[in-house]
């Protein structure tokens, strides 16, 4: 099998290591961002901004690891200290899982989140959501996220957004500072479409990675038809809570 290594810039003396730790037990791996899709595997290391950041890299996506060097490692497998024994383990087993993505016309997606932010500083923003051309909700708001399960514990958790179970086929509606008494986010089936117009500019964020800068008008939100693949962690909900307590 053939792997990529990529790693955040502090990173480099570690991802020398795992080179050579994989090379000494048979797999053929490089250090490399480039053509990502052809590698069998990637082992990303970093923090869950690079592995964000690997994911725009990617539209068919192979199966990710990630050893954690950055602050929080929601998304990584393990700690440096121990990357090892998981990293062999997850290579041989090789049990892959699967987590929806979302996409934003043709030029954005996201593991995260969608948002969609009022470009003036300090100006509210006219929102109206469809859900499956349903109107759902008008607001005068900071912006909206439109978040995956994953995101749930990102962005849209900062924001009052329910914590989501991982492994649940839903995408979230988080209102960023709504001008409204008693707004609730709302959590829909997967397979739904969302729309969402706007009266102002607005900046268009995917996973804080790429923007775009639209005039008044609309976007279009849907799951993603190529989902982000991670080695399977067997532990992620209990990681998930642990480290969110953790966070200070």
């Amino acid at each position: 099998m053939r792997g990529a290594i990529v790693h955040k810039p502090d990173s480099r003396a570690l991802a020398v290591e795992v080179r050579e730790f994989l090379r000494s037990n048979g797999f053929d791996v490089r250090i490399s961002n480039r053509r990502l899709e052809s590698y069998d595997f990637i082992v990303v290391v970093g923090g869950d901004g690079t592995i964000l950041r690997v994911l725009q890299m990617l539209r068919e996506c192979p199966p990710i690891f990630a050893i954690n060097t950055g602050r929080i490692g929601l998304l990584t497998h393990c700690e440096p200290e121990d990357y090892k024994e998981y990293l062999l383990r997850s290579l041989n087993e090789f049990d892959v899982e699967e987590f929806v993505r979302l996409k934003c016309g043709d030029e954005l997606t996201a593991l995260n989140e969608i948002a969609i932010l009022c470009s003036a500083p300090a100006k509210l923003v006219e929102m109206k959501i469809y859900v499956d051309d349903v109107l759902i909700d008008v607001l005068r708001c900071d912006g909206v996220l439109i978040s995956t399960p994953i995101g749930s514990t990102a962005y849209a958790l900062s924001i009052g957004g329910p914590i989501v179970d991982t492994y649940l086929s839903s995408i979230l509606i988080v209102p960023v500072a709504p001008f409204k008494l008693g707004w609730r986010p709302w959590v829909v089936r997967d397979d739904r479409v969302i729309r969402v117009e706007f009266d102002r500019r607005v900046f268009v964020v995917a996973d804080g990675q790429k923007t775009l800068r639209l005039n008044p008008g609309e976007v279009t939100i849907r799951k993603y038809e190529h989902p982000a693949r991670f080695f399977k962690f067997e532990k992620r909900i209990e990681k998930i809570v642990k480290r969110l307590k953790d966070i200070k």
